[in-house]
């Protein structure tokens, strides 16, 4: 353990192979046999029946479910699944956020066998949103799907198979008592979660239950204090992703935790998340850059709000997306000024997963030192860092939380696995310290987003992008970075709302320009020197698939939707509102100088 008695300190055995990669095993056992994700339910419903499990805000108010009431409501769920005619393996998708009916669903589905797919209702809104429901629904197939009403929308493409308003579906009905569930097994499929696609088509991901439980007891023998007393976590992240709807969720269930529900932050609701935070006091707060940032704003003024926060608090865990320097070092110095007088401090620390993985990958050992961090691997599994074209890692996975594959019209398709049957993640990473990755990693950018220009030189897009955030502090929300097939680096910058609520357009463009100049004076290469930039009007569109769930730029897509622009900054001669900071200064190739 550290000083805090918080973190386990990982038995990490290296491995050097004679191709160049680099083995990285946690040697610390998982439990042998491994509980099923149900037991741990049960045990939680009998030692604690009347405690708090799930609370939502519902019409104004919060409303909140005991253990015993969602394990009621899940089993008149799940007689209703099966008069509903499905079986174990049948799929059942859910068009709906995070509540307590979909709890009781996602808990029913657990003593049933069937699968759970839960689906963005934020895809109900918008023909884009359509388009994707359809093909998704087309890929899962479900025989049977709850949505936001009993009247099913208009489906472009394909069928939702039988139709219900979740609500009604768990909610309404006689008390049909007790269900007990069938024979189960580990390699039972439990789930069907989609990849958000930021670097390419979704791919529905099998989960089944063992990946479940060696995520959760990963995570139990990583935090050993979740077992010192049931955590209490305030959550908005959504539940048609791994983070929320997966890790989350279960490590509430898992633990015998409070989990209570939120909306997804904005610049109107911060005052009723605030509000949640003084009554519930959370012990750990899970969340990515995009949500940190909206609470920061909040605390800053809101002294009340922030004693509230770190009285119990533990632990406060990042993933999911890079996060700004400015954004870290608000972070770290509200956490220092902001402790009790009694001294309790939380831990920071962060974590790195994919879809395939059951949502984690690594995590954090130590309080973070910086925001690239991703930590080791889970115990019971191994990372390989394997070389990139002689110039990078790319991060691969292997343990009991890989998915055992895509799921097809025929059956499930394989993973990307390499000879060593290690997951290929397309994710780069590199050594926290020169030389030994085995004392902790770092997350390095996306082989899919990178590119190389005509004169062959590779951008790191990641790399690079977290250096102009860092450049463009604190006005800078988000950048697109362009180039492939040129032969310079142009960017599209998306100011932060504040930067746009307090600095005129000529401010602000003023304020870009020279930041920029002083990038390409410290990193004068021809892979990290910006060209050209555009300050945009408008900020990405979530709508429009420029935005994924977690919060950062989905690049791609982004500089598909923005063609227009993108010509625009490499037109000649430069128009008037095109940013040019290599007039001022141009980069060297000799000596490239990476981020």
């Amino acid at each position: 353990m550290n000083a805090r008695d918080h973190l386990a300190r990982p038995v990490i055995e290296r491995e050097d192979r004679a191709d160049g990669s680099i083995l990285l095993h946690n040697a610390t056992p998982l439990p042998d046999p491994m509980p099923d994700i149900l037991d741990r339910w049960n045990h939680w419903v009998r030692a604690q029946p009347d405690a708090v499990f799930v609370s939502e805000r519902h019409n104004g108010a919060i409303r909140t479910a005991s253990f015993a009431e969602i394990d009621r409501l899940s089993d008149n769920c799940a007689h209703r699944l099966c008069t509903a005619g499905c079986n174990p393996a049948d799929i059942v998708a859910v068009i709906a956020g995070a509540s307590i009916a979909h709890a009781a669903l996602k808990l029913a589905a657990l003593k049933t066998g069937v699968v759970h797919v839960p689906l963005s209702p934020l895809l109900l809104e918008t023909d884009y949103g359509r388009d994707r429901l359809a093909g998704l629904l087309g890929i899962a197939n479900p025989k049977l799907t709850l949505g936001p009403d009993d009247t099913p929308p208009r489906a472009p493409v394909h069928d939702f198979g039988a139709w219900s308003g979740l609500d009604g579906f768990v909610e309404q009905g006689p008390d049909r008592g007790q269900y007990t569930p069938g024979p189960l097994a580990p390699t039972d499929p439990a789930a069907i979660y989609f990849t958000s696609g930021s670097t390419g088509d979704p791919k529905g991901v099998a989960i089944t239950r063992a990946m479940i439980a060696s995520n959760q007891s990963a995570y139990a023998a990583h935090w050993p204090f979740l077992a010192q007393k049931p955590p209490v976590l305030i959550d908005w992240l959504p539940w048609h992703h791994v983070f929320g709807g997966l890790d989350n969720f279960h490590k509430m269930v898992w633990n015998g935790g409070a989990y209570h529900i939120e909306e997804l932050p904005s610049a109107g609701n911060m005052d009723a998340i605030a509000a949640r935070i003084r009554e519930t006091r959370p012990t750990i707060h899970i969340n990515v850059p995009y949500g940190i940032d909206l609470l920061l704003d909040h605390l800053d003024h809101s002294p009340d709000t922030r004693t509230a926060l770190l009285e119990r608090l533990d632990l406060i865990f990042f993933a999911g997306a890079g996060m700004s320097d400015d954004t870290w070092q608000r972070l770290g110095t509200m956490v220092k000024n902001g402790a009790p007088p009694a001294g309790h401090m939380p831990l920071v620390v962060s974590g790195y997963g994919a879809t395939e993985a059951a949502s984690t990958m690594c995590l954090g050992f130590d309080p973070a030192t910086r925001t690239s961090e991703i930590g080791l691997p889970l115990p019971g599994h191994t990372i390989r860092l394997a070389p990139v074209d002689g110039e990078a890692h790319e991060i691969r996975f292997r343990g009991p939380n890989v998915a055992p594959g895509y799921v097809g019209k025929d059956g499930l398709t394989p993973l990307d696995l390499d000879e060593l049957g290690f997951l290929r993640t397309g994710d780069l990473g590199r050594a926290l310290v020169d030389g030994t990755p085995e004392l902790g990693l770092c997350f390095d950018g996306r082989i899919a987003e990178d590119f190389k220009l005509t004169t062959g030189t590779r951008v790191k897009v990641g790399a690079l992008r977290h250096t102009l955030l860092a450049a463009c502090a604190p006005y800078l929300q988000d950048v697109a970075i362009a180039g492939a097939g040129r032969d310079r680096i142009a960017a599209i910058l998306f100011p932060t709302q504040s930067a746009r609520d307090s600095l005129t357009r000529a401010e602000l463009r003023a304020h870009m320009l020279e930041s920029l100049i002083d990038h390409n004076i410290a990193m004068p290469g021809s892979s990290t020197a910006i060209y050209r930039a555009l300050v945009s009007d408008t900020p990405p569109d979530r709508n429009a698939g420029e935005i994924t769930d977690k919060g950062p730029l989905a690049q791609a897509r982004c500089l598909k939707n923005r063609a227009e622009q993108v010509a625009l900054l490499y037109a000649s001669p430069a128009a008037p509102d095109i940013l040019c900071p290599q007039a001022a200064f141009r980069p060297v190739d000799t000596k490239e100088t990476s981020p």
